[in-house]
Protein backbone atom coordinates (compact mmCIF):
# COMPACT_ATOMS: atom_id res chain seq x y z
CA UNK A 1 0.00 0.00 0.00
CA UNK A 2 3.27 2.55 0.37
CA UNK A 3 3.93 2.77 -2.96
CA UNK A 4 0.01 3.54 -4.25
CA UNK A 5 -0.06 6.83 -6.38
CA UNK A 6 -2.53 8.04 -8.48
CA UNK A 7 -1.17 6.91 -11.34
CA UNK A 8 -1.14 3.15 -10.03
CA UNK A 9 -4.97 3.58 -9.23
CA UNK A 10 -5.51 4.61 -12.68
CA UNK A 11 -3.31 1.43 -14.12
CA UNK A 12 -5.90 -1.30 -12.21
CA UNK A 13 -8.39 1.02 -13.31
CA UNK A 14 -8.00 -0.78 -16.32
CA UNK A 15 -8.71 -3.81 -15.26
CA UNK A 16 -12.65 -4.29 -14.40
CA UNK A 17 -13.31 -6.13 -11.44
CA UNK A 18 -15.87 -9.08 -12.69
CA UNK A 19 -16.26 -11.43 -9.85
CA UNK A 20 -15.78 -12.12 -5.93
CA UNK A 21 -12.52 -13.24 -6.68
CA UNK A 22 -11.49 -10.28 -8.66
CA UNK A 23 -12.60 -7.60 -6.06
CA UNK A 24 -10.81 -9.89 -3.43
CA UNK A 25 -7.82 -9.45 -5.16
CA UNK A 26 -8.39 -5.53 -5.86
CA UNK A 27 -9.03 -5.06 -2.16
CA UNK A 28 -5.78 -6.95 -1.13
CA UNK A 29 -4.01 -5.53 -3.31
CA UNK A 30 -5.00 -2.46 -2.25
CA UNK A 31 -4.84 -2.55 1.35
CA UNK A 32 -2.77 -5.83 2.23
CA UNK A 33 -3.94 -5.82 5.31
CA UNK A 34 -5.80 -4.27 8.38
CA UNK A 35 -3.46 -1.77 10.75
CA UNK A 36 -6.11 0.76 11.79
CA UNK A 37 -9.75 0.91 12.09
CA UNK A 38 -11.29 2.73 8.99
CA UNK A 39 -13.61 1.77 5.90
CA UNK A 40 -12.23 1.84 2.47
CA UNK A 41 -14.42 2.41 -0.50
CA UNK A 42 -13.40 1.44 -3.50
CA UNK A 43 -15.84 2.95 -5.96
CA UNK A 44 -16.25 1.76 -9.72
CA UNK A 45 -18.41 2.49 -13.34
CA UNK A 46 -20.48 0.92 -14.99
CA UNK A 47 -18.17 -1.59 -16.85
CA UNK A 48 -16.67 -2.14 -12.74
CA UNK A 49 -13.76 -0.64 -13.56
CA UNK A 50 -12.07 1.16 -10.18
CA UNK A 51 -12.10 5.18 -10.09
CA UNK A 52 -9.05 6.62 -9.17
CA UNK A 53 -10.38 7.77 -5.55
CA UNK A 54 -10.06 5.65 -3.17
CA UNK A 55 -11.56 7.23 -0.47
CA UNK A 56 -11.04 7.08 2.90
CA UNK A 57 -13.42 6.73 6.45
CA UNK A 58 -11.38 7.36 9.88
CA UNK A 59 -12.64 7.50 13.16
CA UNK A 60 -16.00 4.85 13.04
CA UNK A 61 -17.01 3.46 16.09
CA UNK A 62 -16.05 -0.45 16.93
CA UNK A 63 -19.83 -1.20 16.16
CA UNK A 64 -22.52 0.84 14.04
CA UNK A 65 -24.68 2.83 16.21
CA UNK A 66 -28.21 3.93 15.92
CA UNK A 67 -27.41 6.93 13.15
CA UNK A 68 -25.18 4.55 11.52
CA UNK A 69 -27.92 3.81 8.80
CA UNK A 70 -29.26 6.87 8.19
CA UNK A 71 -25.36 7.95 7.32
CA UNK A 72 -24.23 5.42 5.25
CA UNK A 73 -27.64 5.61 3.33
CA UNK A 74 -26.42 9.38 2.57
CA UNK A 75 -23.02 8.79 2.15
CA UNK A 76 -23.90 5.62 -0.62
CA UNK A 77 -26.21 7.90 -1.95
CA UNK A 78 -23.59 10.64 -2.40
CA UNK A 79 -21.16 8.07 -4.00
CA UNK A 80 -23.99 7.12 -6.59
CA UNK A 81 -23.21 10.65 -8.55
CA UNK A 82 -19.50 9.60 -9.64
CA UNK A 83 -19.86 5.61 -9.34
CA UNK A 84 -22.20 2.82 -10.13
CA UNK A 85 -20.64 0.31 -8.10
CA UNK A 86 -19.69 0.18 -4.69
CA UNK A 87 -17.67 -2.41 -2.56
CA UNK A 88 -16.87 -1.45 0.96
CA UNK A 89 -13.76 -2.98 2.74
CA UNK A 90 -13.98 -2.48 6.85
CA UNK A 91 -10.07 -2.58 8.10
CA UNK A 92 -9.44 -3.14 11.34
CA UNK A 93 -6.14 -4.47 13.27
CA UNK A 94 -6.75 -8.14 14.68
CA UNK A 95 -7.66 -11.59 14.00
CA UNK A 96 -9.19 -12.87 10.82
CA UNK A 97 -11.84 -14.15 12.35
CA UNK A 98 -15.38 -11.72 11.82
CA UNK A 99 -16.27 -10.58 15.26
CA UNK A 100 -19.88 -9.29 15.99
CA UNK A 101 -19.21 -6.19 15.41
CA UNK A 102 -17.52 -6.68 11.82
CA UNK A 103 -20.49 -8.66 11.18
CA UNK A 104 -23.61 -5.95 12.46
CA UNK A 105 -21.43 -3.48 10.38
CA UNK A 106 -21.71 -5.79 7.09
CA UNK A 107 -25.52 -5.54 7.87
CA UNK A 108 -25.26 -1.62 8.53
CA UNK A 109 -23.45 -1.53 4.39
CA UNK A 110 -26.21 -3.84 2.87
CA UNK A 111 -28.97 -1.98 4.46
CA UNK A 112 -27.91 1.10 3.97
CA UNK A 113 -27.14 0.15 0.24
CA UNK A 114 -30.73 -1.20 -0.40
CA UNK A 115 -31.98 2.18 0.81
CA UNK A 116 -29.33 4.15 -1.64
CA UNK A 117 -30.54 4.53 -5.09
CA UNK A 118 -27.88 4.53 -8.04
CA UNK A 119 -25.73 2.48 -6.61
CA UNK A 120 -25.05 -1.35 -6.93
CA UNK A 121 -23.09 -2.83 -3.55
CA UNK A 122 -20.83 -5.66 -5.15
CA UNK A 123 -19.21 -6.79 -1.63
CA UNK A 124 -18.17 -5.97 1.91
CA UNK A 125 -14.72 -7.39 2.76
CA UNK A 126 -12.47 -7.42 6.13
CA UNK A 127 -9.16 -6.16 5.57
CA UNK A 128 -7.67 -7.70 9.26
CA UNK A 129 -4.00 -8.69 10.37
CA UNK A 130 -3.55 -11.46 8.42
CA UNK A 131 -4.76 -10.33 4.83
CA UNK A 132 -8.21 -9.45 3.47
CA UNK A 133 -11.45 -12.06 3.89
CA UNK A 134 -15.36 -11.24 2.03
CA UNK A 135 -17.96 -10.70 4.65
CA UNK A 136 -20.70 -10.30 2.42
Amino acid sequence: MDDLTTERLLELGDLPILDDDALLDRATTLIECGVARRMWLLLLDDERRQLPLLPQIEGAPVSPDAETGATLSALLTGVAEVATHIAVVLERPGSARATPDDLAWADAIVRAAGRAPGVQLLGVLLAHGHGVDALW
